[in-house]
């Protein structure tokens, strides 16, 4: 095959057709700007965006419209607190706060349609926008067809490799890589939007102290940390490598080992339960390979927090455990966290329905005893062999927990009484996990206009980035009272990126 050479010219060139990318590009075309090009490295625009399905708001026409009082100030306040003011730029976390109510409106009159829900019991406010049909994709979908109808050109298969500046320090385009040669975009602005690094291994040993090869990553191939490289090379300053927004327990290949039930869901489909759901159950325990307890299995039902505490074990790794018992109360009562989630993630793949009753569990789970995942035993013996963990020190911290269960209170870390189950009906199970990674955050530096920082904190002159390929609106753990935020900063960052870009037409 030739290489062949291509030349565009454009106002602006957004590097990245994910969400970022995408709200960049038609924020900047909506605010006047005639010529826009996309470069996106994949075979379609779609990036981390086209998986999510909430979307975080602050006084947004939907929770003005459910009578939510979600406000502004209170929500920039919770954010600081999480963040101890470290590690985060308060003017750009302020900046996309604001942006935000206003952004979900943006998307309505688009056509994305939301609820407004909780993501944990007891959350206030409600900040979760959850999309109700096709979730992410449907909104790529969405975003995509606006691009087009906006005379944005999209270039796929298309990976930015230079920014290029000319003798006076100026950006006057892009190169990059095609499959069929090189392609060099001429422009006045460019806007970094090429998502994190999830998917690098290279990077993750490199900035992040928690990362552990046990871990999974449950994004799309192409986060690779393209444009943190990209940036540096012209002088951009990096901040907050490092971040990872974790799952856990997660489970190597849970998709495949979904068990099917002869039962019917609010669907009207025979029911699916994936070992995940068992493994997150509240009444579970959890120990680490040493056969010890190490959190609070119910801690705010929300698995970000409990990716932290997993991903700090020997490995990675981590045992959910439970009985017999357990698994005739599910099939009576129905998942817990499956219940309180309602339309969250469990459901989105075709699984279990909320708190729908799953006759049949028992006898389908001991048909799928599997050594790489899931031990079932009526001796704990043989278990903490399968673990590689002490008998005598397993069985030490499962009558630890059976009797925190008998008094109704746990004395070691607190778990809700009302979780408090004992173990103690044979056959037993114990199911391997690890933590998972939905994200890897930090990357380039930048203000509250989304301009790209130098190592001195001054803008680069037409340099912008947004989404997860940028520093400083994140610390060190996923702000999960702050619902959404990660696909909300994505899109916010991307539309105040692209409106700010607009500036360097007129120089």
């Amino acid at each position: 095959m030739v290489s062949t050479t291509e030349t565009l010219s454009a106002d602006i060139v957004v590097i990245g057709g994910g969400g970022a990318g995408l709200a960049a590009a038609l924020a900047a075309a909506e605010g006047g700007c005639s010529s826009v090009v996309v470069l996106e490295k994949a075979g379609a625009p779609a990036g981390s965006t086209s998986m999510a399905h909430d979307i975080f708001g602050a006084e947004s026409p939907v929770q003005k419209r459910a009578g939510v009082d979600a406000r502004k100030d209170d929500l920039f306040k919770i954010a600081m607190e999480w963040t101890h003011w470290n590690k985060v730029n308060p003017r750009l976390v302020r900046a996309f706060i604001d942006k935000s109510g206003e952004t979900i409106g943006w998307l309505e009159e688009k056509g994305v349609a939301f609820e407004i829900a909780q993501f944990f019991p007891g959350q206030v406010p409600w900040t979760r926008h959850y999309m109700v049909n096709g979730q992410g994709a449907r909104l790529m979908k969405i975003l995509r067809n606006e691009c087009k109808e906006r005379g944005i050109t999209i270039r796929t298969h298309a990976r930015g490799k230079k920014i290029t500046r000319d003798d006076k320090g100026r950006i006057t385009g892009v190169m990059a890589t095609t499959k069929d040669g090189e392609l060099t975009v001429e422009a006045k602005a460019v806007i970094i939007a090429t998502g994190g690094y999830g998917n690098n291994k290279e990077m993750l040993k490199a900035h992040c102290p928690y990362y552990q090869e046990t871990m999974t990553y449950d994004g799309v191939p192409s986060n690779t940390g393209d444009g943190v490289g990209i940036a540096t090379e012209v002088g951009a300053a990096t901040f907050g490598l490092g971040t990872l927004n974790l799952h856990g327990p997660f489970i190597a290949r849970h998709e495949v080992k979904a068990v099917k039930l002869e039962a019917k869901g609010h669907t009207g489909k025979n029911l699916e339960v994936r070992l995940q759901e068992l493994a997150w159950e509240p009444y579970v325990i959890w120990m680490n390979r040493q056969g010890r307890r190490f959190m609070d299995e119910a801690h705010s039902l929300a698995f970000f927090a409990s990716g932290n505490a997993v991903a700090q074990q020997l490995d990675g790794i981590v045992y959910s455990i439970f009985d017999s018992d357990t698994v005739k109360m599910m099939e009576k009562e129905g998942l817990v966290r499956s219940g309180i989630f309602g339309i969250a993630a469990h459901t989105l793949h075709g699984f279990v329905s909320p708190a729908v009753p799953l006759p049949g569990l028992e006898k389908e789970l001991l048909k799928r005893s599997d050594p790489d995942f899931m031990m079932i035993s009526d001796s704990w013996h043989d278990i903490a062999e399968w673990m590689g963990a002490e008998p005598n020190v397993l069985i030490d911290s499962i009558d630890e927990y059976n009797n925190a269960c008998d008094k109704n209170h746990d004395s070691l870390f607190v778990k809700d009484a009302k979780y408090l189950k004992p173990i103690r009906t044979a056959p037993f199970y114990a199911i391997k996990g690890h933590a998972s990674i939905c994200d890897a955050l930090g990357g380039i530096k930048i203000n509250e206009n989304m301009e790209a920082l130098d190592t001195n904190d001054k803008p680069i002159p037409g340099l912008y980035a947004a989404g997860s390929t940028t520093g400083c609106w994140e610390s060190e753990s996923y702000c999960y009272r702050l619902t959404g935020h990660l696909l909300g900063f994505a899109l916010n960052s991307g539309r105040i990126a692209g409106e700010n870009a607009l500036t360097c037409l007129s120089k």
